[in-house]
């Protein structure tokens, strides 16, 4: 069976933004709350791309309270659809999602593991898509500063 995916790649672009882009459309927003509002849009790309701007705020937000020197994030998420022959309409038609998180800091993995599990539990959409579809959250540490996002 013939397996298409939906591919969304967000960064940190200036101050709090978020550049997300995808396969159909790109766009700039000031956090992942803007992103997170429109999730219930018909687009199953704006679905995935709300979970990475959640991810991408939450990161942010908890980095600042664990006192993380974070530069950037960068996201990745593929949604895996079950059925290629049909228009996915809701999360339950995603067979998996997988979501890789790159952040830009000088911290040692081990902190950014905490990093990263903090941001699991406080992520909403996260909590949604974790209900209706696995979704796993695969951390990378890029110790090149040239090739992070």
């Amino acid at each position: 069976m013939k397996e298409d995916v939906l591919k969304v790649l967000g960064f940190s672009a200036r101050s709090k933004q978020f550049a997300v882009k995808t396969q159909s459309f790109s766009l700039t927003v000031e956090d992942g709350k803007e992103l997170v509002s429109k999730r219930n849009s018909e687009s199953q790309e704006l679905a995935l791309a709300a979970l990475a701007g959640s991810l991408h705020s939450i990161g942010f937000l908890i980095g600042g309270t664990l006192k993380l020197e974070l530069k950037s994030i960068q996201i990745e998420v593929q949604g895996y659809i079950s059925d290629p022959n049909k228009t996915p309409t809701s999360l339950v038609d995603f067979r998996k999602i997988d979501v890789i998180v790159k952040p830009c800091s000088t911290a040692s993995i081990v902190v950014l593991k905490e990093w990263i599990d903090a941001v699991k539990v406080a992520c909403p959409v996260l909590s949604e898509f974790k209900t209706s579809t696995p979704t796993v959250i695969t951390l990378v540490k890029d110790y090149e500063k040239i090739n992070v996002a």
